[in-house]
């Protein structure tokens, strides 16, 4: 019963639709016509797109006036319109090439002095890195994963690239802000189901921690500013108290200051090894993006060439 109704159904529900919509379709139709006429047609068929746009209200109104229905009236103008493409072609057809190569060497010069934006780089190398990590794992991943992760990584690159407009800056603050709600909710639960707080290390980690958090301010200029107004002496008095601090916590929880230093030195390795990666990948993703709009801009032309030589 369903699968004789379904048919049916369907037929009424387009019916309406049709209906409905025939005659604004056909006048987006005309639109992109008349848009086509505009970049391709000479001056002779320029005016009669002219002409087409000032009969066509008049054209409507006397199919109405006649009792036709707007599906009906749809149909004529459609009709119509088929009947004359040939003749559009006709005209169109000699000013499409020209158009086509300028268009095209445009983009290749364009493509030639583009400047690669930082997010390119940025994305293109988190790109490899994640690819890389995940190809070469021991795990068996899924083609989901791989997917949620690049589109992770594109999605991000655009909010960096966009991050001029408001709308993008407010989309990533609040990503920032729920990945770190969530990674200290995470690290919360960990120390409090595992008991991590009753080991000895993972308390001088927290302290070396928590004294090596102020970087941020350091490293992030607006924030260096906005706090400090570019006196660095500032930051040295600001500092001394917390590394002060550090050494103290570090005498209480272990008697020595000896474990807060290694985990410092530790950090740091990790902080130059990070940088180095990062920098050698930055690198390789600048190479990649400088020869695929090279190569890109070099293509153009050479289409743009083959364009012209054929014409």
């Amino acid at each position: 019963m369903i699968a004789y109704l379904l048919p049916i159904c369907l037929s009424i529900v387009i019916g309406i639709i049709v209906k409905a919509y025939a005659l604004p379709i056909v006048l987006r139709i005309i639109s992109i016509r008349n848009w086509l006429y505009v970049m391709f047609a000479a001056d002779e068929g320029k005016g009669q797109r002219e002409e087409m746009l000032a009969n066509l209200p008049d054209e409507i109104a006397d199919y109405r006036l006649c009792g036709d229905s707007n599906e009906v009236i749809a149909a004529k103008i459609f009709l119509r319109l088929v009947t004359g493409l040939p003749s559009d072609l006709a005209m169109w057809a000699p000013s499409i090439p020209a158009l086509l190569v300028d268009k095209i060497a445009g983009w290749s010069n364009t493509l030639r002095h583009y400047r690669i934006p930082n997010a390119m780089i940025a994305g293109v190398a988190t790109l490899g890195l994640m690819n890389y990590f995940f190809f070469s794992s021991p795990n068996n991943q899924t083609i989901g994963t791989w997917l949620f992760i690049n589109s992770i990584v594109i999605v991000m690159t655009v909010l960096l690239w966009k991050l001029k407009h408001p709308l993008a800056r407010r989309i990533l603050n609040t990503w920032i802000g729920v990945a770190i709600v969530a990674g200290t909710a995470i690290m919360a639960w960990l120390t409090i189901n595992y008991r991590l707080y009753e080991i000895m290390t993972f308390k001088v980690l927290m302290l070396a921690m928590v004294a090596v958090l102020p970087t941020v301010i350091v490293v992030d200029k607006s924030l260096r500013d906005r706090l400090f107004k570019g006196r660095w002496w500032l930051i040295a008095i600001c500092w001394a108290p917390i590394i002060a601090g550090a050494f103290a916590g570090s005498l209480l929880i272990a008697q020595d200051v000896k474990p807060l230093l290694e985990i410092w030195a530790i950090m740091v390795l990790l902080a130059v090894g990070l940088f180095i990666v990062c920098g050698a990948t930055g690198l390789a993703a600048y190479i990649l993006c400088w020869l695929g709009i090279r190569g890109s801009a070099g293509g153009l032309r050479l289409v743009a060439s083959g364009i012209r030589r054929l014409c």
